[in-house]
């Protein structure tokens, strides 16, 4: 056995889990076609088990992932493993959502895909706005799920913002409060599972790295699925935030108006780059890059800027 999987044998015996170095991936049937799954090519240590009188599987996916800045080609796309723990919500009646921590989805507000964002009315007390900020700062919440917010909002080209009624369930303030301080990954709630990806646990600049937990370190994913799962059953009789309201900040016509202004600023950018190679009695290659890429981030954002009414 490799060193991952002896530690994360020894944990399972310890525990009295099952263990198993390969595999197909989790046996709930119907958590397979969950999000975070979606981009996964192969699993390993898989561990099955009760945990505080709940069942679990947590395993490693092998995932496609891009690089930390989160755009297309800056630095490529690969494959690296992360550690996933799957606990049925049997008994909660919950809505369908994202969770996707801000720290690794920022690439995602260029080309304007963010969420829903929670919005606190002008009578919220301090404490209430502190909290839907400290939210905010740490998620993006996508009712129904990242892959079908963003799919319905595309098609139907509205703003698909959910009632609070539908999300109510999510939108307490003790859940607020709970994720608001709790250190995960992309969250997941889907047809009657709950799934958590482990979080990156330091900053990452541009490389693809492996987000993976091993042995006793399981135990730390493992705690923060279940305190979540109590917090929600707790919070069923708990009231929302009177002053809440819910606004999708998903905007089909700015991420378009960004792509364009984004190609028509690097075009721009490179013709000026040549034009002045030319003109320039020193011949400064670095020019070309530079305009270039400086033209297109200035046309992405002044073609945001031209959308966003829309």
């Amino acid at each position: 056995m490799n060193d991952h999987q002896n530690k994360n044998a020894t944990w399972a015996q310890q525990n009295g889990y099952e263990f198993h170095a390969e595999s197909e991936g989790v046996i709930s049937e119907g958590a397979r076609s969950l999000d975070i799954f979606r981009k996964a090519d192969s699993y390993r240590d898989h561990v099955l088990g009760v945990h505080r009188n709940r069942r679990f599987e947590i395993l490693d996916a092998w995932v496609e992932t891009h690089g930390a800045s989160g755009v297309a080609g800056s630095d490529g796309y690969g494959f690296v493993w992360k550690t996933i723990i799957l606990i049925p919500t049997s008994g909660l009646a919950l809505p369908n959502f994202d969770l996707l921590p801000r720290r690794e989805t920022g690439g995602m507000s260029i080309v304007g895909v963010k969420g829903l964002d929670l919005k606190a009315g002008p009578a919220a007390p301090p404490d209430e706005q502190h909290l839907i900020d400290a939210f905010n700062k740490s998620y993006s919440l996508f009712a129904g799920g990242a892959f079908e917010a963003m799919e319905a909002s595309i098609k139907s080209g509205g703003d698909g913002v959910p009632s609070l009624t539908d999300m109510a369930a999510v939108c307490k303030p003790s859940i607020l409060r709970f994720l608001s301080t709790a250190t995960t990954g992309f969250i997941e709630m889907q047809d009657g599972y709950l799934a958590i990806r482990a979080p990156q646990t330091r900053t990452i600049t541009g490389a693809l790295r492996d987000t993976v937990l091993q042995g006793k370190e399981r135990e730390s994913l493992l705690t923060v699925a279940n305190d979540f799962l109590d917090v929600l059953a707790n919070a069923a009789n708990e009231a929302p935030l009177r002053t809440l309201t819910l606004e999708n900040t998903f905007n089909p016509f700015q991420m378009l108006g960004g792509i364009i202004g984004g190609v028509i600023g690097f075009c721009l950018g490179s013709f000026s780059g040549v034009v002045l190679l030319f003109l320039l009695k020193e011949k400064h290659l670095f020019l070309i890059p530079v305009l270039a890429l400086g033209g297109a981030v200035l046309g992405g954002l002044i073609g945001k800027m031209l959308t966003r009414s829309k």
